[in-house]
């Protein structure tokens, strides 16, 4: 047996990405004042000798008026399998042995526009994520965005800014870094381009790279990139696919901690790579 629901809507005239909100076309037209919004809704269900279930929210609320230019982006992913194969069955599904994804975010951000060119913005952000054992990350960071271009057709934006990271993983596990817990300062810096062929075709992208200030080799790096096809207004399609890069993930124990350390063998590091490709339909007004 195999059931599937998807819902988007748009509740107001990720990046809000996941949510079909496209902030960095908010952010770069002038023309465009006012509230937007958007959220959308993923559960997929399967039943039988693979019993999987996934579960995919996302919410987004941007507003413009005149300089100033706010949004708040959040989403989540809890994905979780078992296998007739292995013993199990579908009253194990909601273990928590059976997940295999367990994500979330939360992300707020203000520009202010000091010339048609020159942007300052401050945001923070809130992450977890079980599986890169990441319990808890806090983000502040401020610096000023660049636009060179743009043209209506085709825009260019560059960031550079300064971040504060405060990093708890999960000390049961964690071999390294040690501490668990962190504290980071990070230069973050993007490139944002968005080319809008025709009017029901546009494509996007965003790029951050994060080195540490006091270890560059120790460098994260995220990219996104968006294709939106627009069937009959309001409704689109959307292709994403996103990459996300760490030079140093965590190395950690696949057995019980004890108090002699991890035992010998047992030490596996995460993998540096993560590559994503998804599709959604969007509602937009």
């Amino acid at each position: 047996m195999l059931g599937t629901l998807g819902v988007a809507a748009l509740l107001w005239p990720r990046p809000a990405s996941a949510t079909g909100l496209n902030v960095e076309r908010i952010r770069l037209d002038p023309e465009d004042d006012g509230v937007h919004g958007g959220f959308q809704i993923g559960v997929d269900f399967q039943a039988g000798n693979t019993n999987r279930l996934d579960l995919r929210t996302s919410a987004a609320l941007a507003f413009r008026r005149e300089r100033h230019v706010a949004f708040l982006i959040g989403s989540s992913t809890y994905s979780t399998r078992t296998r007739a194969i292995n013993g199990e069955d579908l009253s194990t599904l909601l273990r928590p042995e059976s997940r295999f994804v367990n994500k979330a975010n939360v992300h707020a951000r203000y520009n202010f526009e000091f010339l048609d060119w020159l942007v300052g913005e401050t945001f923070a952000q809130l992450e977890s994520n079980e599986f890169l054992l990441v319990e808890s990350r806090v983000l502040f960071g401020l610096g000023p965005r660049f636009v060179p271009i743009n043209n209506g057709e085709f825009s260019l934006a560059l960031g550079t800014d300064y971040m504060l990271e405060r990093e708890a993983l999960d000390a049961a596990q964690v071999v390294s870094p040690l501490p668990a817990q962190t504290i980071a300062h990070r230069w973050s810096s993007y490139l944002s381009l968005v080319y809008a062929a025709t009017e029901r075709l546009s494509m996007s992208s965003t790029t951050y790279v994060q080195p540490r200030f006091d270890r560059f080799s120790d460098l994260r790096l995220l990219s996104e990139g968006f294709l939106d096809v627009v069937l009959v207004e309001p409704i689109s399609i959307r292709l994403s696919l996103r990459i996300r890069w760490d030079s140093q993930p965590s190395i950690y124990c696949s057995s019980d901690v004890g108090i002699g350390g991890c035992p010998t063998g047992d030490t596996l590091r995460l993998r540096e790579f993560d590559i994503a490709v998804e599709n959604s339909i969007n509602v937009s007004f």
